[in-house]
């Protein structure tokens, strides 16, 4: 796997001129994801620290960047959905950093739904760095 890692941060390297999101991060939580940029798109895989079964849960990453700004989403293997956006800035020590904001949504059961779709929208921020 590292290997199909490492072809895809080269190639992603070498398609444009923009900021370089590629790579392996970090955010405050533990989570962890690698991102390939290809053009604009984005792909990659995003491996929870934490989630509603205590467990970790992995998803696909799908979704674009324009300059230093980025979107991107995750289809969990269970019934839900996260996305986030957000822009790359430099810390102090000239590190990378990922700000972002997220909206996660979760099915509510049909059954369910008058009461309990309010609760279905949960949101936050994440910081990731570069592992």
């Amino acid at each position: 796997m590292r290997k199909v890692e490492t072809a895809l941060k080269l190639l992603s390297m070498t398609s444009g001129n923009g900021p370089d999101f590629a790579g392996h991060w970090k955010n405050e939580l533990g989570s962890k994801m690698f991102l390939a940029v290809v053009g604009n798109k984005v792909s990659g895989s995003y491996t929870t620290a934490k989630s509603g079964s205590g467990k970790s849960l992995t998803g696909d990453v799908a979704g674009f960047v324009n300059g230093d700004l980025i979107s991107f989403v995750v289809a969990w293997p269970v019934a839900a959905i996260t996305a986030w956006v957000g822009q790359l800035t430099t810390a102090a020590d000239g590190s990378d950093v990922l700000d972002t904001l997220w909206q996660m949504t979760q099915n509510v059961a049909d059954a369910e739904e008058p009461d309990d779709m309010w609760a279905s929208v949960n949101a936050g921020a994440d910081q990731f760095v570069r592992e």
